[in-house]
């Protein structure tokens, strides 16, 4: 993510209802406010921003954030495809796949894990096609859209997605 797709990425963030499938919440920020977290995490090592994007423009974002301990190898990330011009047209799974790659081959990561609302069919489906095991239930865990919401919690291991991987090959 760079500087120049924050306002964009601003504007795209208006649409509550996928900010509220993605983040669990919504509220409304200044651009200035959005700028300031931007550069607040640039010198962060554990934790990256990316943009998603198509037809050359931004079209939802990524954020990863490494664990405290480097030995655990385990990363914390969500995704959005917040224009809904592109929702459900196969871009959020070729983001995750490519991601998905880069955090396992690239940068080593042992295990993967993220939090979903238990309603987001959509999400839930593309978790558990990119080989994701739910793990728990978090009852009423977040207040979403005037209501308490379960959150479903998911992993996959570096050796579950290096074995979808061979088995895709062959």
């Amino acid at each position: 993510m760079e500087r120049d797709d924050l306002k964009h990425l601003h504007a795209l963030l208006q649409h509550v209802d996928l900010v509220l499938l993605s983040h669990g919440d919504w509220q409304p920020i200044s651009l200035a406010s959005w700028e300031k977290d931007f550069e607040k995490h640039l010198e962060d090592r554990n934790y990256h921003q990316f943009v998603i994007e198509a037809d050359g423009k931004p079209i939802g974002s990524m954020v990863l954030r490494g664990d405290a301990n480097p030995r655990s190898g385990t990363g914390r990330f969500g995704i959005g495809i917040h224009d809904p011009e592109y929702v459900g047209r196969g871009y959020g799974r070729d983001a995750l796949e490519t991601f998905l790659d880069w955090a396992f081959r690239m940068m080593g990561f042992r295990r993967l894990k993220l939090q979903t609302l238990a309603t987001n069919e959509r999400a839930l489906r593309l978790y558990e096609a990119c080989g994701f095991q739910r793990e728990g239930l978090l009852r009423e865990d977040e207040y979403v859209d005037g209501a308490y919401r379960d959150i479903v919690v998911m992993g996959l291991l570096r050796s579950e997605w290096e074995a979808r991987k061979r088995a895709t090959v062959e």
